[in-house]
Formats: C-alpha cells, sequence, structure tokens
C-alpha cells in the first residue's frame, strides 16, 4: 500500500506562485501538511525548467500490483538469505572462538616466547 500523496502540475504551479509572492517555505510547507523538502524540490525544478516543470507523473509505478503470493515469495527469499547469513556468522565465530588468542601481559615477555629463546637471556 503506497501512502505517498500525489500532487496535480497545477497545486504545484500555485505553490510556487505562492512562495514567489514571498511566503516561506517552512510556512506554506507547515499549512499544506507537506514536507519542506518535497516544495525545495519542486521550486528547484521549477528554477530550472519554468513553465516546462512538474509535466511528468512523477516516479514511475509498477506496471502491475504485487500481489500477495509474489509479496510471500519475496518475504521467504529474504528469509532465506537471512538464515544463510547467520548460519555463516555462526561458523565464523565458531572457528575464531577455537583458535588460540594471544594475551599480551608484558610485550618483552611475548616476544621471547615467540622467538624461542630462554626467558634467562631477558634483560633484567
Amino acid at each position: 500500500m503506497d501512502l505517498r500523496r500525489e500532487y496535480t502540475r497545477d497545486f504545484k504551479i500555485r505553490v510556487m506562485h505562492e512562495i514567489e509572492a514571498g511566503r516561506g517555505i517552512t510556512e506554506v510547507a507547515r499549512e499544506l501538511e507537506i514536507n519542506p523538502r518535497t516544495i525545495e524540490n519542486w521550486r528547484a525544478d521549477w528554477r530550472a525548467r519554468g513553465d516546462r516543470a512538474f509535466s511528468g507523473a512523477g516516479r514511475p509505478r509498477p506496471a502491475q500490483p504485487v500481489t500477495e503470493g509474489q509479496r510471500i515469495a519475496e518475504l521467504e527469499r529474504k528469509i532465506g538469505q537471512l538464515t544463510m547469513e547467520n548460519d555463516l556468522l555462526k561458523k565464523a565465530l565458531a572457528r575464531w572462538k577455537e583458535k588460540p588468542h594471544l594475551t599480551v601481559l608484558s610485550g618483552e615477555t611475548a616476544c621471547l616466547k615467540k622467538s624461542g629463546r630462554p626467558l634467562s637471556e631477558a634483560k633484567p
């Protein structure tokens, strides 16, 4: 269900004339209950294209509405994708937990252990 409101070309032109007459975008947006950013976009189109502005039908919509079966299939596909991602992350976490992790309390001691030199050779 699309909750977006559609505005006619004439309506948009009337809004542009109100703004050109000196009213603020915020004031007009509040009065008409329209997002000010929407009016700013209309204004940019109005300035760039003049009388040719607002000629399109807006964003194209799908030719046919999505059926309930199509929606269910899309959601099932998404569930499958997320399940595979979760499984992959679980395996990666398990492998990470299996690996011994070196905890360095003293850098010098850890370096000596790793190098294989006896600790007695360490500097005091």
